[in-house]
């Protein structure tokens, strides 16, 4: 009898990791549905609602990387007017209060295929977008895969690597090579949103000093010269497992690491 409880309890815990899981996707996808319907219909408020105050969007135009300020983003979709954009979510990964999710919005009008890549954070229990990148392509551009994929996960494999090996062999000429200028790290303390400031973190590590963190790429997902890349931090000496999920883009032929957001667990 005794073993049939365990069995159960082992069962029921299962079971109820399974169901917040699959709760959390709801909430995530309330979330991603917010955006894509509130562009589509001309609902500004619930576009408003899908992201975090200070969002960005980054796209890369002319092999330059382009930043359009969130707040002017929101006054583009008017109250009331429709757009004809087709949007729908490709997939979501989440860890804890952190999450990535994939969009694709056809546009009929333009022939156009946008790939959105956004960092979400579930902040005082409602789920936010921090910001989002883009590829955009022509459809026939986006039914024509580069066929050169691998050379293309093994640039961005690359930069990833300069930011593992970089953390954790104390080289911050590495993680200035892996990260734009200007980018941020987001996570959540106490319920609330945390900014840590890209120079600031990488003032942290110093020239030569070893660290106990044995990082390895979990995932990679990119289209054209847009990316998304999930990674596993193990910090023994802390205790703490971290999970990273990095915004890419492609500036002047090198991948570079727009933003960061991060959760933790316990090691042990």
């Amino acid at each position: 009898m005794k073993k049939i409880y365990i069995l159960l309890f082992a069962f029921n815990s299962i079971l109820g990791l399974k169901l917040s899981a699959q709760t959390e996707i709801e909430q995530i996808n309330k979330t991603l549905q917010n955006y894509i319907m509130g562009t589509a219909n001309g609902e500004p408020e619930l576009v408003k609602n899908a992201f975090q105050s200070d969002f960005n969007l980054y796209l890369i135009s002319g092999d330059t990387l382009r930043i359009m300020d969130g707040k002017g983003y929101l006054t583009r979709v008017k109250k009331g007017k429709k757009y004809n954009r087709v949007g729908k979510v490709i997939s979501i990964d989440t860890e804890n209060d952190a999450a990535t999710a994939k969009i694709e919005v056809y546009f009929p009008e333009r022939n156009m295929v946008a790939t959105d890549y956004l960092l979400l954070l579930k902040i005082k229990e409602e789920w936010r977008i921090m910001h989002k990148i883009i590829n955009l392509k022509t459809h026939r551009q986006n039914q024509n895969k580069n066929l050169d994929k691998q050379n293309e996960f093994n640039l961005i494999n690359k930069t990833l690597l300069n930011y593992i090996e970089g953390t954790s062999n104390g080289e911050p000429n590495r993680l200035n090579k892996a990260f734009h200028k200007g980018f941020n790290l987001y996570y959540i303390k106490n319920d609330t949103l945390s900014i840590i400031d890209g120079e600031k973190y990488i003032s942290n590590f110093k020239l030569g000093k070893k660290n106990n963190r044995i990082g390895k790429v979990l995932s990679v997902d990119y289209e054209g010269d847009a990316a998304i890349a999930k990674i596993e931090v193990l910090m023994p000496d802390r205790d703490r497992i971290a999970i990273d999920y990095m915004l890419l883009l492609k500036i002047k032929g090198e991948w570079k690491i727009i933003h960061k957001s991060f959760t933790s667990k316990r090691y042990s």
